[in-house]
């Protein structure tokens, strides 16, 4: 009986977010806010990622022949944008659902093993998306916020990277 219980305690620990109740809560609170000018945020992101590694831009065929000032004007910009923070809002809707979740990640990382994604690349996105997140919450953005949200896209940045190394 032991063995059954431990075994199960490890697949649910492989499939739990890393967030204590309060970081759920607080990721759940901010979100009301994100969520109204989330297609900006998903702009604003990319625009920093480019901005902080413009290398990064020719990784993307959408916008590798696109100039840097002419990229905020781009379909291609915001759909991409559009597709990010829908992965965010799934985020954000899944917290008690950790393990449905982890199966939508490994599929969108397997999905990314067509383009050339390294996890460094995820880790300034990670960046990008936590300055953004800053600038538009302003004093709703405490330590605690900011614990809660990377820990948060930590969690999908780990899962991404195991489905695009399946």
């Amino acid at each position: 009986m032991g063995c059954g219980a431990s075994s199960n305690h490890t697949k649910d620990k492989a499939t739990v977010f890393p967030l204590t109740p309060a970081q759920k809560y607080l990721v759940r609170e901010t979100w009301e806010t994100v969520e109204i000018h989330k297609n900006s945020v998903g702009k604003k992101t990319f625009l920093k990622f480019f901005e902080k590694n413009p290398e990064y831009q020719r990784l993307f065929p959408e916008f590798r022949d696109v100039p840097p000032g002419e990229l905020e004007k781009t379909n291609a910009l915001y759909g991409h944008a559009k597709r990010v923070m829908k992965a965010v809002e799934n985020a954000v809707s899944a917290l008690d659902d950790a393990e449905s979740f982890s199966a939508y990640l490994d599929e969108l990382g397997r999905r990314h093993k067509t383009r050339p994604l390294k996890p460094t690349y995820l880790d300034s996105m990670q960046v990008a998306l936590m300055v953004t997140l800053q600038d538009l919450l302003q004093s709703s953005w405490t330590e605690e916020t900011a614990e809660a949200w990377n820990k948060l896209f930590h969690f999908i940045v780990e899962k991404m990277i195991k489905g695009l190394q399946s």
